[in-house]
């Protein structure tokens, strides 16, 4: 899991460099922040799944439970995130910003491509 997201991240990057490249340093910001607004969360759930996947793991956790309780909170804090970088950074570039985040977004599909 953690491979995904660091092809999440890869991706994320290479908009940005298309961003800095195309659209100049504020393009470049908003790539960032769209993407990282996705791929921290992620991140962040998919080492909370790993910690419980380990055979040393608490016995009473419910895995599923966990699973769906994590991905709601991820979602929220994306959410949050997003809102967050809305009402912060003035005069950030949308068309961008969309942008990182669809990079980060569409990563999964790409990640059958890595499987080893």
């Amino acid at each position: 899991m953690l491979k995904a997201i660091m092809l999440q991240l890869s991706l994320v990057l290479v908009m940005v460099g298309i961003a800095l490249f195309v659209g100049g340093w504020m393009a470049g910001l908003s790539a960032l922040l769209g993407g990282v607004s996705y791929a921290v969360p992620s991140l962040l759930f998919a080492i909370r799944l790993g910690r419980l996947a380990r055979p040393g793991a608490q016995a009473a956790v419910s895995y599923p439970l966990e699973f769906f309780l994590g991905e709601a909170i991820k979602v929220v804090s994306t959410i949050g995130l997003l809102l967050l970088c809305h009402y912060l950074v003035p005069g950030l570039s949308w068309g961008w910003f969309l942008g990182g985040l669809g990079a980060a977004l569409q990563a999964g599909f790409f990640a059958f491509l890595f499987k080893h």
